[in-house]
């Protein structure tokens, strides 16, 4: 077996799998849901998946959804929620060896089950300039540190068009997932062992993002806002129990 593979045993990868498989489908159907799902239990399961081959296969993902439904991107207030990924990628990668990893969960995870409970208000969100910068910067200290760097862009864009939530969400994740990639290849932590990895993942997140197709046009909007909501909320209290 080649040494790149020797990672996991035959059940670690068939859990990896099924959880990529999950998440790609959500990821599909709502613009959001790889990174959220399969981060947690990957960490826990096969920890040399996360943070690289998931953020290698996450791009791969967002490319697809983002060309499906790229007449709805919204490009006015994307480039805002880029700077501050851009930003917070860099100075994530740089610290990653020394910030306190389980404090960093918590405060994460605290931000996004917060988020998610206000979204439950009467208070609305809206993907505002200054709104879509402070994700932006979340999310890419978020997304580098743990591979599930998406709630704080869900929650801002939480009451759009639902192809317009899945095409800006997936526009931001690839172009976030670069930034992250190439952030952490600059420190050694990326590299060809995490793409080669991120390989043999293709074919369940391929079979997930294939059944998310003729159901993405079925979901209705409130509906769709609830799973945004909830995988939030989810990933949230998922940085809540690493934590712990």
């Amino acid at each position: 077996m080649p040494s790149f593979l020797s990672v996991a045993d035959p059940s670690h990868w068939l859990i990896a799998g099924v959880i990529v498989f999950l998440g790609s489908c959500l990821q599909g159907l709502s613009g959001v849901g790889l990174g959220m799902v399969a981060a947690p239990i990957l960490l826990l399961s096969v920890p040399q998946l996360v943070p690289g081959p998931l953020l290698f296969i996450s791009c791969v993902i967002s490319v697809m959804s983002l060309w499906r439904e790229r007449d709805a991107l919204d490009t006015s207030g994307l480039g805002y929620a880029l700077v501050g990924r851009l930003v917070a990628s860099a100075l994530a990668a740089w610290a990653i060896g020394f910030l306190p990893a389980r404090e960093m969960s918590l405060l994460f995870g605290a931000v996004i089950v917060l988020g998610a409970g206000l979204s439950l208000t009467r208070l609305r969100f809206a993907p505002t300039r200054p709104a879509l910068l402070v994700a932006g910067t979340l999310s890419g200290f978020m997304g580098t540190l743990t591979s599930a760097g998406m709630p704080p862009m869900a929650l801002v864009y939480q009451n759009a068009r639902p192809a317009t939530i899945r095409a800006s969400l997936s526009g931001f994740l690839a172009l976030g997932t670069v930034f992250s990639m190439i952030s952490l290849a600059a420190v050694g932590r990326f590299g060809v062992q995490d793409v080669m990895l991120g390989l043999f993942l293709l074919i369940p997140m391929g079979l997930g993002y294939r059944i998310s197709t003729p159901l993405a046009r079925r979901v209705p909007r409130a509906a769709l806002r609830l799973i945004v909501i909830g995988l939030s909320a989810l990933a949230g209290f998922a940085l809540l129990a690493r934590g712990l």
